[in-house]
């Protein structure tokens, strides 16, 4: 291998840890321990709401997909947005509170809506949850969740305070991630966003 080649091949492996770092590690907190969940959509639920936007250059972008198909064990159509829903044991979880009945509804409803809205804007989209995440006898009981690696743990949904979020990724480059249950209104809202 000849020096620009080899330097190319650590130009691309910086470029894309330091894309990875952008896009994703925004505001790091890491792993909650023996704390209390706080159930209900409080102030202290409210300050675990947080989101981030921006667009990756082509290069960036195709990283990424690259890496995101080898974790979803798909091929994403190039024309295609994606929508990540993930579910992640986490200090502030609404649903912790119902039973697991009323769970299963609630997760057969994201589904759902999840799937009309893909439909209606162009979307693939997938469910991921944490491998010790709440509900997790209910998700592996569904075809449509994967379990994490723990790359989108590590990687993509670093923030650890809230149990569910979502990543919307469009073709164009644009990317919107948010913390927080009950989101699909923001969904909309990204995907209409001109």
């Amino acid at each position: 291998m000849t020096k620009s080649k080899s330097m190319n091949n650590i130009l691309k492996k910086v470029t894309y840890l330091v894309f990875i770092i952008l896009l994703i590690s925004c505001g790091t907190n890491k792993g909650i321990t023996n704390t209390k969940v706080n159930t209900y959509p409080n102030s202290k639920y409210k300050k675990s709401r947080t989101a981030y936007a921006g667009t990756l250059n082509k290069n960036e972008y195709d990283e990424l997909i690259k890496r995101l198909e080898i974790e979803l064990k798909t091929t994403i159509p190039n024309d295609k947005s994606i929508l990540i829903n993930y579910n992640q044991k986490a200090p502030n979880c609404t649903n912790v509170r119902y039973s697991e009945k009323d769970n299963k509804q609630v997760t057969n409803n994201r589904i759902r809506i999840s799937s009309r809205m893909s439909s209606n804007y162009n979307a693939v989209d997938f469910f991921v949850y944490a491998k010790d995440s709440f509900n997790k006898k209910i998700y592996e009981q569904m075809t449509e969740f994967i379990m994490d690696s723990g790359f989108f743990y590590e990687n993509v949904f670093t923030e650890h305070q809230n149990c569910a979020g979502f990543l919307i990724i469009k073709p164009n480059g644009e990317f919107y991630k948010q913390y927080g249950e009950d989101y699909y209104s923001e969904v909309k809202a990204f995907f209409e966003k001109k």
